[in-house]
């Protein structure tokens, strides 16, 4: 059997692993670390004036995540720092679409000038009131720690939009441009160790790089939206190691090998050659006694002022497929993936050094495009799933507008009254979502943990975006690739990545992005397969087929369905896997746009297709992000006056009672049985969202119904179908029954047919359809089939 426990039924795998409840977890958290980010001096509302003490600090360091680097010092800078507003700047668009649509005129106007203060992180300066704010100064005093030995120290911000450029006493130290990702400077030939210093930081939000084509220079992620964090944001940190230290490490696993290879970059910056010592030692995070192979010693040689790339082949993996990475398909509460660290040390042989530690926290699992489809751990995979748009919740006035990944606290650790991002992880997979594509607005590291741990799949996409044709592929292609690259490098050792998404829409009929078309694509292709070989790649959008057999394109909203019921797996390129990577949008905040969520997919399914990602969840519910109500948001269609979504905590409060809900949990049941017939005749709705909507006829006597059976489950191909006819309603007393033991093999579905006696009668026969698994009891129950009984003529 090829699952993560597999070898014990499901309850005897809980009590075995000592797992506890979703509800404890959510209560403990899953990372330690704080519990709530800090709030500075109060948590009151923000104000229209920035730089006052009562912003919220915001400061969380776990949601850097629990990889990486260890320093050996670390210093937070989160507080209140100088702040100097430079420029303002107003940008105005109207293309053929809309405002928010097409090249922009952006006038520029000098702000107050006048220091002031600000929280760092705090969200960046647009949630703390700076809403037309440019360019502006970042400015503080900081005192350096001594390693006592020679040592690098660092100045890193979690995550910078877009440029900055650092002083350290009026001495540039240089100029760094990113998207999202970190943005980290070398500090250690402008500060002395044990010194005090004064730091100034200009930072250049996207409205700053805007060319002279009225098109952003940046991957900004969310052109139509004015919330978007700018300035500084997630977190700030002076960091200082040593000077021969582990600066980067990537783990690479083969399931069809069996193998574990892994590339660790040692930095040396000292003025001579070191002689050092590289070792490495695996465990358990699940705290399992796995079989671990030995991870050999190896002595390196790295040159003066030199990064030494050493690539590692450890011994044959000899933990089974219980020690795979497998994502909680079908759904269960409480369940863990199966995650293993790797601790690394460098050691040199000096007096008055420090060894260097880094420490990746990685799956064993391998995710391949085959063909046309996607096999993960050797089992067929179909993706099914949301696009989680970060932009969307960005519009909440938390404490400001702006930045929710890392102040909402449905993004964040659990705390007493909030679930936090478990919480949302839980929402998606109890729905049997099996993976999100986090669209256009990269999750923070500890969103990806959360996945890591919990078995949710993702599809990391970028901040590239052709779709408002606001984006210059062509000037501003350096800052797009960069971005991508240093995207993929922060997040190539999450086991729940399992596809990279390199652009959004960057070609679409209707718009023509300067830069766009196949080059482009290609560029992007390399840059991705330049720092990772182990992932598929693909493209949301209408953009052509690259010939590479790990790539393909997803189309969206096929021939121009916006807005419309569309069930199409699309016209993609032969060979390759198929599906939607968008539709139904912008008709998703209607209730039969939420309905058809359920029947299209379904409908996909029915047709094999790989990729199924109605558009999108948020506005029908956008409470699975914990703690938000419905009038907390205006959505995408129509913004800034957008409709508000459907549901949110005000007027949902038991969602699993929702009827559309519940349609669209047994939609996305990996295994589920559904009236083929029944399902198409009912996949329109209607306005009020209802479903069904319309009975099957039939005619008494014999009647023979063909069911269609779906095993997207990826282990265990032999499934009971029970099922029974009721009169009057779903519980009524039963007038047909049987059950068949199926062999249906994994991400595939089969037919079978029933035949009955329909009575006659003139009440409704309702198909009671029950599906179980040896050792995992009952998978998948449904009594919406309704049957009217008309007499023959």
């Amino acid at each position: 059997m090829s699952r993560s426990n597999a070898l014990l039924p499901w309850p005897a795998r809980v009590l075995r692993k000592g797992l506890r409840s979703a509800a404890a977890v959510l209560a403990i958290g899953l990372i330690a670390g704080p519990a709530t980010p800090s709030f500075g001096q109060s948590t009151g509302p923000a104000t229209a004036h920035a730089g006052r003490t009562s912003q919220p600090t915001f400061e969380a360091g776990y949601l850097n995540g629990v990889a990486g680097a260890a320093p050996a010092k670390t210093v937070s800078l989160a507080g209140t720092w100088d702040f100097t507003p430079v420029t303002n700047t107003v940008c105005t668009g109207g293309g053929s679409f809309g405002t928010t649509t097409g090249p922009m005129t952006c006038v520029n106007s000098a702000a107050s000038g006048k220091r002031t203060t600000i929280q760092v992180p705090g969200g960046g300066w647009l949630k703390q009131g700076y809403a037309d704010l440019s360019r502006a100064v970042y400015s503080r005093t900081i005192r350096v720690p001594d390693l006592a030995a020679d040592q690098v120290t660092r100045l890193t911000f979690g995550a910078v939009n877009h440029r900055a450029t650092l002083k350290v006493d009026g001495r540039t130290v240089g100029t760094n441009m990113t998207a999202y990702t970190a943005s980290t400077f070398d500090l250690t030939g402008f500060v002395r160790p044990g010194g005090t210093h004064r730091i100034e930081v200009t930072v250049e939000g996207r409205k700053a790089l805007v060319g002279p084509d009225g098109r952003y220079l940046v991957p900004e992620g969310a052109s139509w939206s004015d919330d978007v964090a700018q300035g500084i944001f997630r977190s700030a940190d002076l960091e200082v190691f040593p000077a021969v230290s582990i600066s980067d490490a990537v783990v690479r696993t083969s399931v069809s090998k069996r193998r574990l290879s892994y590339d660790v970059s040692i930095a040396n910056r000292t003025s001579r050659s070191q002689r050092v010592t590289l070792s490495g030692a695996l465990s358990s995070w699940n705290r399992e006694n796995w079989n671990y192979p030995a991870i050999p010693r190896r002595d390196v040689t790295v040159p003066a002022n030199t990064t030494t790339t050493v690539t590692v082949e450890a011994p044959a993996w000899r933990a089974g497929p219980d020690s795979f990475w497998w994502p909680n398909v079908p759904y269960r509460q409480g369940y863990r993936a199966e995650l293993h660290n790797l601790h690394l040390a460098v050691t040199t042989g000096g007096r008055h050094t420090q060894p260097s530690q880094y420490d990746v926290r990685f799956g064993f699992r391998e995710l391949a495009q085959v063909g046309d489809h996607y096999e993960l751990n050797g089992v067929r995979v179909n993706f099914r799933g949301d696009s989680l748009q970060g932009a969307n919740y960005d519009n909440i006035d938390y404490h400001g507008r702006s930045d929710a990944y890392d102040t909402h606290p449905g993004f964040l650790k659990p705390s007493r009254d909030n679930g936090g991002w478990p919480e949302a992880v839980d929402n998606y997979q109890r729905l049997n979502y099996n993976s999100v594509r986090i669209h256009q607005i990269p999750a923070t590291p500890y969103m990806l943990d959360v996945a890591d741990e919990m078995g949710l799949m993702i599809q990391d996409e970028t901040a590239i975006r052709g779709s408002n044709n606001r984006e210059n592929f062509d000037s501003g292609r350096d800052n797009m690739v960069n971005h991508l690259a240093a995207l993929v490098q922060r997040d190539r050792n999450h086991a729940s990545v399992l596809r990279w998404s390199q652009a959004n829409e960057p070609q679409v009929q209707f718009f023509a992005n300067p830069g766009a078309g196949p080059a482009f694509d290609e560029t992007l292709y390399q840059t991705v397969m330049r720092y990772d070989t182990t992932r598929p790649i693909s493209t949301d959008g209408e953009s052509p087929d690259l010939p590479h057999d790990n790539y393909t394109v997803f189309c969206h909203y096929h021939d121009s369905s916006f807005g419309k019921y569309d069930e199409s797996v699309c016209d993609g390129p032969a060979g390759k896997p198929q599906g939607q990577g968008e539709f139904i949008w912008p008709a998703d905040s209607t209730p039969q746009g939420l309905t058809w969520f359920g029947t299209a997919t379904m409908r996909m399914r029915e047709q094999g297709g790989s990729e199924a990602r109605p558009y999108t969840l948020l506005s029908g519910w956008a409470s699975h992000i914990p703690g938000v109500k419905r009038t907390d948001m205006k959505l995408e269609s129509g913004y800034p006056n957008g409709p508000h979504p459907i549901y949110g905590e005000d007027n949902l409060p038991d969602p699993w009672s929702n009827p559309t809900l519940r349609l669209i949990q047994n939609a996305f049941n990996p295994v589920a049985v559904i009236d083929s017939a029944f399902w198409n005749a009912n996949k329109l709705s209607n306005e009020a969202g209802a479903w069904p909507t319309t009975p099957a006829v039939i005619t008494p006597g014999p009647t023979t119904r063909r069911l269609t059976v779906f095993n997207d489950s990826l282990s265990g191909e032999r499934l009971t179908v029970s099922w029974s006819l009721r009169t009057g309603s779903a519980s009524g007393r039963p007038v047909a029954s049987g059950s068949a033991d199926l062999k249906v093999g994994l991400g595939s579905r089969q037919q079978y047919p029933i035949t009955f006696t329909t009575p006659a009668t003139g009440q409704p026969l309702y198909l009671d359809i029950t599906v179980k698994k040896p050792g995992e009891g009952t998978l998948f129950h449904d009594t919406s089939t309704v049957f009217q009984v008309q007499p023959a003529a």
